[in-house]
């Protein structure tokens, strides 16, 4: 039969896709989930009549160094917040990330602390969620798997510069993972870190992965599910080109090379941080987030035994990282939140090929939209929430009667109360203060311990001439001091307790 006399065969038109415009995206399904992770990240960590979401010792000591910088307009180079270690050598690695706090709280007070910390929680959620649908395919399953990396981020959702470490390692593995899939926004790298070092040394985590990822990418194989792809020459030259102009980006800061180098200290002679802050310690599986990370590991291992997904080298090697770090230190539960979980929206997708038709919803979602809006705005914590969480965890009260001891002789506060101290009252110069690193070195805290466990109270409030004690009630040092001779309580306000050597 000649091609002339061949049959025609019908086919069936297609039918038009529908083109996306501006209000089709802003007023779709993935923007109304993620308005709805906003609600539920307010709804677990700020829901309640008195809101703690402020609680970090950390917090004051920050504005009090940001203060520092925009009065006096120069870095600080040593201390002066305390009579232990005042005029040592001491860098402020985290200046740049202090500073939005530090206008947002001159603005609103405690309401303005909050606002910088939801709109950094919402913008490391919204992030997870894009980076979900960037290796799913799918906004659904994306959001699932966020709700679960929800849980994890609340172990740190304080008011800290680390949230703007976990921002840009947030920025970097979407860079990284985008290049993967052929769009080149490498060029963002030096920039991101750039800033990143003069906002926190969480830098050093993103800059090890970002070599791990490239180092991935010159191994060619494949083992069982396991698989690597080498880089082409001109994708490595990129990646190496961009890894190096990261690096020269790192000692753009003002303290050079000691800023370059401080992660260092951290880990190596930093053991009394590592071994006494909470948040350093290894993760209780005992504890409801040590059963969600038993709980995704055992869903990770099910889902593969069920999908047989073929999962790329750099997957693997950040999961291992991953895992690694929030099991050894349970602050980096939120490495296995944004490196892990947009892993896990693969499988809860399954078959990404899978297509549905598009339709037009935009009604339905402007009024979820306005829905959801109207919930965030009315579970958004007030100022008299706010300010009873840090009523119930600072001295408040006792403030007045740390200044009346200003200048009569050394004070021995709460490490946990220091900062707050010396931002409330800066004319008093008290013991120690929660940055921890200077008076690790110097040998402070270590004597601070030796006080407040009590190994050798007495001892060690003679070394420093220490005159007056200000402790919570509940402990151990002080009820030795209550039931001494030589201390007299002078102050008693059911939370803190303040004594004065008499003798």
């Amino acid at each position: 039969m000649s091609a002339a006399t061949q049959p025609i065969v019908p086919t069936m038109p297609r039918e038009p896709v529908p083109q996306k415009t501006w209000s089709t995206r802003v007023f779709s399904l993935p923007v109304v989930q993620g308005l709805l992770l906003v609600y539920l990240m307010l709804f677990v960590s700020a829901s309640g009549s008195v809101v703690r979401s402020l609680v970090d010792p950390d917090v004051w000591w920050h504005l009090r160094n940001a203060s520092e910088l925009v009065r006096g307009g120069h870095f600080i180079h040593a201390d002066s917040y305390t009579f232990t270690v005042a005029g040592k050598p001491w860098i402020n690695f985290e200046w740049l990330g202090e500073l939005p706090y530090y206008f947002a709280y001159r603005w609103q007070g405690d309401r303005g602390l909050y606002l910088v910390l939801f709109l950094l929680a919402a913008a490391i959620l919204t992030g997870i969620y894009c980076l979900g649908r960037l290796r799913s395919g799918g906004w659904t399953a994306s959001f699932f798997a966020t709700c679960i990396a929800m849980l994890l981020t609340t172990v740190s959702l304080l008011p800290r510069p680390l949230l703007f470490g976990w921002l840009f390692l947030v920025i970097e593995v979407g860079v990284l993972w985008a290049f993967q899939k052929g769009r080149d926004w490498t060029p963002a790298l030096p920039v991101l870190f750039l800033l990143w070092i003069n906002t926190h040394g969480s830098w050093f985590i993103g800059f090890v992965l970002m070599l791990i990822f490239i180092a991935c990418g010159f191994v060619q194989g494949e083992w069982g599910n396991l698989y690597a792809v080498r880089w082409t020459p001109r994708q490595a030259r990129k990646l190496l080109t961009m890894a190096a102009a990261s690096f020269a980006a790192l000692f753009i800061n003002p303290y050079g090379w000691r800023l370059v180098t401080y992660p260092l200290d951290v880990a190596f002679r930093q053991r009394l941080t590592v071994d006494n802050i909470a948040e350093w310690g290894s993760l209780d599986f005992h504890s409801p987030r040590g059963k969600i990370v038993v709980g995704i590991l055992v869903l990770l291992a099910v889902l593969q035994l069920v999908r047989m997904r073929r999962w790329v080298l750099q997957d693997v090697a950040f999961a291992v990282v991953a895992v690694y770090g929030a099991i050894t230190y349970v602050r980096f539960l939120f490495l296995l939140a944004i490196l892990v979980m947009p892993l896990l929206a693969i499988d809860f997708r399954g078959d990404a090929g899978r297509t549905r038709p598009v339709r037009d919803q935009r009604f339905i979602s402007v009024l979820a939209m306005l829905v959801l809006a109207l919930m965030i705005a009315r579970a958004y914590p007030r100022e008299k929430q706010l300010h009873a969480g840090l009523a119930e965890y600072f001295p408040e009260k006792a403030v007045s009667w740390v200044r009346n001891t200003a200048g009569e002789g050394n004070l021995f506060a709460n490490f946990n109360w220091g900062g707050y101290l010396e931002w409330q009252a800066p004319e008093v110069k008290d013991l120690i203060d929660s940055r921890v690193d200077i008076f690790v070195h110097e040998g402070v805290m270590g004597d601070y311990l030796r006080a407040v466990k009590p190994e050798d109270t007495f001892a060690v409030l003679d070394k420093y001439q220490i005159r007056y004690v200000l402790l919570p009630r509940e402990y151990p040092a002080a009820y030795l001091l209550n039931h001494s001779a030589e201390w007299k309580r002078t102050y008693d306000d059911g939370q803190a307790v303040g004594f004065e050597r008499v003798r």
